[in-house]
């Protein structure tokens, strides 16, 4: 939607719609020259279904169009590719190098479709791509831990730093393969169904990003952006936190516990 702007002696402003207008806060992200988005505090809801504020409310509308017309057979397979990049590697340099011009084209119109978002911070002055939760390619993951084997999921996590493994059985199994590393690696089933594994190097590294984070949750997704490090990989360590006790789940977000 198109709002307008109010201009006063100490600035501009712009009237919230209504179900933001009930919060102190809202967030505003730059998701590329031109383009943001305004949404409530990460972690909070809104008193209606949320809206996405300026320039188009990109992401909110993307979604919309994704879910209506669905992508592409080439934007799937590029997104696949995309997520099989480590996330501080999906910064524009390394994208231009590694895509062709087809698949950055395709970026484009995963953006334009909500499917990705292209995020600026302090991390990534040049921005870094970012795959919304609700189209990251879960089921081809599973899918490649089957078709890989554990041989392979045991390399993954030692390259990675952790793993998610979709069924018991396989997760039985990397156990078996790990017995003679119990020191070295750590792990949990979610309440999810899945089993998350990871090493302690990863735990350390990941409770270092932790001790840095300002606020009274953690959302495991801005975590990820802000510090450089995947999504699943913080999930990861804050479920094996919260079997625990330092940290209690609440849906998409994590609470410290006192």
């Amino acid at each position: 939607m198109r709002v307008k702007t109010i201009r006063r002696e100490k600035g501009a402003y712009i009237r919230l719609p209504e179900d933001l207008r009930k919060l102190d806060e809202v967030e505003l992200f730059q998701l590329r020259e031109g383009y943001y988005l305004l949404s409530a505090p990460l972690g909070e809801k809104p008193a209606e279904k949320p809206v996405a504020g300026a320039a188009g409310g990109l992401a909110a509308a993307g979604a919309k169009q994704t879910l209506a017309g669905g992508l592409t057979p080439f934007e799937t397979r590029v997104l696949g590719k995309l997520a099989g990049i480590k996330f501080g590697r999906r910064v524009p340099f390394c994208i231009s190098r590694e895509f062709s011009r087809q698949e950055r084209e395709a970026l484009l119109s995963l953006e334009k479709k909500g499917a990705v978002t292209f995020i600026k911070s302090k991390k990534y002055p040049s921005g870094v791509y970012n795959i919304q939760n609700e189209f990251y390619p879960h089921p081809q993951k599973k899918e490649a831990e089957q078709e890989t084997g554990v041989g392979e999921l045991e390399k993954q996590l030692f390259r990675d730093g952790y793993v998610v493994v979709q069924d018991a059985r396989t997760a039985q199994s990397l156990s078996d393969m790990l017995q003679k590393q119990k020191g070295a690696v750590t792990g949990v089933k979610g309440f999810d169904g899945k089993y998350y594994v990871v090493t302690r190097a990863h735990m350390e590294r990941v409770r270092r990003v932790l001790a840095r984070w300002r606020g009274e949750h953690v959302d495991p997704k801005a975590l990820a952006a802000k510090f450089g490090i995947h999504p699943d990989g913080v999930k990861a360590v804050l479920k094996i936190l919260s079997e625990g006790g330092e940290y209690m789940e609440k849906g998409d977000v994590f609470l410290k516990v006192d």
